[in-house]
């Protein structure tokens, strides 16, 4: 019974968190919707396939997320002459002007553009976007990966459309930050009792945990589950724990601490019924994707029973974990 309510209170929690990630993905669509054009990215060096196929990666990735009004090729065209497009599209990354001298016919519209080029065994691929109105930069970034690993071209473009969504203000993969996280716990833990009467014990455990960023730093944390031993060490308990992280936030590897406070059912031995506990832990997460990483930790906790002074426990604990933020 413990076990499904559990459940059932983390699918409502993670309902939440995709409806408040909802919200937050719809506001920068109330302001004015950018019109974007976007030119066939040139290719130096490379095939003129692979750069058409990165420009569909390019659109795919400004357009994901919404919130634009993307100018079809369709209408380029009808815009544009072939000897103006060539023009543009041959225009330094840095220098707006030369896009606005050449593309006013968009009017007020935003101009992106980009190429693809090969330096040795490298492939250096640029985008960048001008507004034509106001003749300035809006953003621009560079990208250097490998000619013969196509996937990296791909990321590098669907990076790069991110960057540009972001420096247009709105929702993207480039600014996203969670505002909670699931993770599925796994682990063990090695109890002594500061009573004669009872003996050291294993435990194999089990934990949900539920974290809401205060900020990026800070997320406060519900850990509940299952603690089960076997044989001598037969035992049952049943943690819900409430605590605070403090993050030491890395691109790759985010080492934390934190500290908590439990009640937990107990089940062994001689003892039954509530326990109060105290954590202090600390951990890493190694985070590969931005949504999905996993997570090693270690601590201690001190447990004393409501009851009956008889059962008075410091434990060491070590789990792993996967990690889905929201």
């Amino acid at each position: 019974m413990i076990v499904r309510l559990v459940f059932v209170a983390l699918f409502y929690l993670g309902s939440l968190g995709s409806a408040l990630s909802a919200e937050t993905k719809q506001a920068p669509q109330d302001k004015a919707t950018p019109r974007i054009a976007v030119l066939d990215m040139r290719a130096n060096g490379v095939a003129k396939e692979e750069a058409q196929t990165l420009t569909g990666v390019l659109l795919s990735g400004l357009a994901k997320g919404g919130g634009i009004n993307l100018i079809s090729k369709d209408d380029l065209k009808s815009i544009f002459t072939l000897e103006q497009a060539k023009l543009i599209a041959g225009c330094p990354a840095d220098d707006p002007r030369c896009v606005a001298e050449h593309g006013h016919a968009l009017g007020d519209a935003i101009l992106v553009w980009g190429s693809v080029g090969k330096v040795g065994d490298k492939v250096v691929i640029t985008v960048a976007a001008v507004d034509i109105k106001q003749s300035t930069t809006i953003g621009r970034g560079t990208r250097t990966v490998d000619a013969d690993d196509g996937d990296d071209m791909i990321e590098a473009v669907e990076d790069l459309s991110s960057e540009i969504r972001a420096a247009l203000g709105l929702q993207s993969e480039a600014t996203w930050e969670p505002i909670m996280a699931i993770s599925i716990r796994f682990g063990g833990i090695l109890g002594d009792y500061m009573q004669e009467v009872s003996p050291d014990i294993i435990l194999a455990a089990f934990e949900l945990e539920t974290d809401v960023f205060i900020t990026q730093a800070i997320p406060l944390f519900l850990r509940v589950g299952l603690k089960l031993g076997g044989g001598e060490n037969d035992a049952l308990f049943v943690p819900a724990t409430f605590g605070v992280k403090y993050r030491f936030i890395r691109p790759w590897l985010t080492p934390y601490i934190g500290m908590g406070v439990g009640l937990e059912f107990l089940d062994f031995s001689d003892n039954e019924g509530g326990v109060f506990s105290l954590h202090i832990l600390a951990g890493l997460e190694l985070n590969p994707w931005k949504r999905f990483g996993f997570s090693l930790d270690g601590g201690f906790n001190f447990s004393r029973s409501f009851a009956t002074k008889n059962f008075t426990q410091f434990a060491g604990e070590l789990h792993l974990g996967l990690i889905y933020r929201f």
